[in-house]
Parts: structure tokens; sequence; C-alpha cells
């Protein structure tokens, strides 16, 4: 690194009844931050949240901490709790349940010599180290809604550039699973979104409120994480209550952040068609979710005024530059 102050970096984990995962997890999580410090003599440190683990407290490393939390209260609020407690410039959320790439620290931190760098996001793979399992997020708004989940890779030529053939490889969202975010933005955006507790679409609303301020996110295909699709506990227990939830945060994300009139319109006009197909195909997790997106309006309408005073980027244009970047020739959609 050729700047006089080193790179810092603080990687959050929450986890809950986590540590066979964590076990699991720390030993090329180590081997990622000492190759880290090597290389750049930055400081870094390990805040895991979860409840009480004496096991955390045999770690040789002193620069691994435990913040307790006496109950399960959700993944954005156990995410903010530690990232409140954050000291250094580049803050890490990884979920307990991976394994990374000794560099993939490394590979992140050219990017936040950009100013304008809010967050990167990080490629995952299956743990056969073969198999693409996530990437950068494309962005389509399409019959009044965001889709926030279709990934894309990148052409093996262009993976090695930031600028991927003359262009950013820019990122709708972030993935809450494992990203890596700029701690003074982060904490003049106020974390995740509570009124999205326990979780869902919590990553998704932060980053949309990061670009509407003008900040921008990038997609690193070089920093790797490896993960078991298995073992994620909301699509293992699918059901109403979780569908509920995901409805209910997607309107929430909609109703606080979307601004465009036409896009706004679309929206408001999508709303009474999925009532009628609810009913008609007996959907009852989208009426509830419709219904407790309802009961928090005011709450939701507070928040839509701020961010509405806040923001510096149309809808509009968030939506033509992933319209372009799709387009793009080493564009892999996955």
């Amino acid at each position: 690194m050729t700047s006089a102050v080193p790179p810092s970096v603080s990687i959050v984990i929450p986890s809950w009844n986590g540590r066979l995962l964590l076990e699991e997890m720390f030993p090329s999580l180590l081997v990622a931050t000492k190759e880290f410090h090597e290389k750049t003599g930055g400081p870094w440190e390990v805040i895991v949240v979860d409840e009480t683990i004496p096991w955390i407290e045999t770690i040789p490393e002193k620069r691994v901490k435990l913040i307790t939390r006496r109950r399960k209260n959700g993944f954005a609020l156990a995410c903010n709790l530690g990232f409140s407690a954050c000291r250094y410039d580049t803050v890490i959320l990884l979920n307990n349940d991976l394994t990374v790439d000794p560099q993939f620290i490394l590979a992140l931190l050219p990017h936040f010599q950009d100013p304008r760098v809010f967050a990167v996001t990080i490629k995952s793979m299956l743990r056969d180290r073969s198999s693409f399992y996530s990437g950068g997020k494309i962005g389509e708004f399409r019959l009044g809604f965001w889709k926030a989940f279709r990934n894309y890779d990148v052409a093996s030529e262009a993976s090695g550039s930031p600028n991927g053939a003359d262009s950013p490889l820019y990122s709708f969202s972030v993935c809450g699973s494992f990203c890596a975010l700029h701690r003074r933005k982060l904490m003049e955006l106020g974390g995740f979104e509570p009124l999205m507790s326990p979780f869902y679409w919590e990553d998704v609303e932060l980053s949309y409120r990061a670009w509407k301020r003008g900040w921008v996110i990038h997609y690193e295909p070089e920093s790797v994480v490896y993960l078991d699709a298995a073992r994620d506990p909301r699509e293992s227990a699918r059901g109403l209550r979780l569908d509920r939830m995901n409805t209910r945060n997607r309107l929430i994300f909609l109703w606080k952040n979307l601004h465009d009139p036409a896009m706004w319109l679309a929206h408001l006009g999508a709303i009474p068609v999925l009532c009628l197909q609810a009913v008609i195909t007996l959907r009852a997790a989208f009426l509830l979710g419709l219904w407790d997106s309802v009961c928090r309006l005011p709450a939701i309408l507070s928040k839509r005024r701020q961010e509405g005073r806040a923001a510096k980027v149309r809808d509009s244009a968030i939506r033509r530059l992933f319209s372009e970047l799709k387009r793009k020739s080493f564009v892999i959609i996955r």
C-alpha cells in the first residue's frame, strides 16, 4: 500500500449459538488477518456478537472480542450492535458459517481509496471451491418493484481490474452475509434499518440509501468467501412467517426510499393487482406482510421524508445505471 497511513479493519460477525460454526471459520479468518497485517502493517479487530461463549475467551489472539447479547433480537440489530463497537476505517461484515480466502481482505482495500465508495460486495463460492454462488447484484425495476437479487460475475480478463473493461464493477447492493463498508459513511446512515428487524432486505435498503446519497457500491471478484448454501436457516425453514416478513420488509424498503414520481405510481398501481392475485391464489403471506407494513406507516413516512431531503441521486438514475451495466460485454449474468 502506498498510503502513509495504513488501512485498518474491523470484522463484525453476528452469531447465535454459533460456537461450532465459529470454530470452523476462525482458522481461515485468522490467516486472512495475518496476511492483511503482514502486507499493510494496519491494525485489525474481530468483533463477535453472540450470547456468552467461553470458547471466545480461549482464543490467544487478543484482537478477537465478544459482544454479548442476551436474547435473539435478529440479524439487523445484532449487526448494528457490532457496528457501534468498531474502531477502524473499514468494516467487514461476515456470517459465521463462512470460510474465507487468505487474500480476501487485501483485495477489498483499494476500492476505499475512491472517496465515493460506500461498500464493496464479495464473491461467494460453494465449499467445493469451483461452484459460483453469488457476486455483484443487478438491480432491475419491473412491475412496480425493485428486483434486487440477480447475480453477475465478470469475464476472466476483466476480473482483475476494478475498472472492469473501462467500467466500474458496480453492485446494486451488498450482500449482508459478506461485504465491506466504509465506517464513517455507515455510521452516517445509521446502519441497518431497525424497522426491518429481524432480517430480510436490510442489506438492500442500506445499499439503496447509500446510492441515493451519491455514494457507490463496487463488486470485487478477487475477494472470495466459501459457504454451504444448505446452512441458510431462512431457506431451510421457509413458511408463512418468513414469507410474510419478506413481503413486509420489501414494502418498507420501497415506501421509505422510492421517490421518483413515475416509479412510485407504478409501484402504487401494482399493489391492488397483487392483492387481488393474493386473494385468488390464497397467498396469505402477501396480505399479512402488507398489513404489517401499513401498521408501521407513520414511522415509514417520517423516515421517507428524511430520506427525500437527504437524497442527491434520482431513482431513475440508479435504474439507468444498472440497465446499462447488464448490457456490458464483460458482465456474465449468473
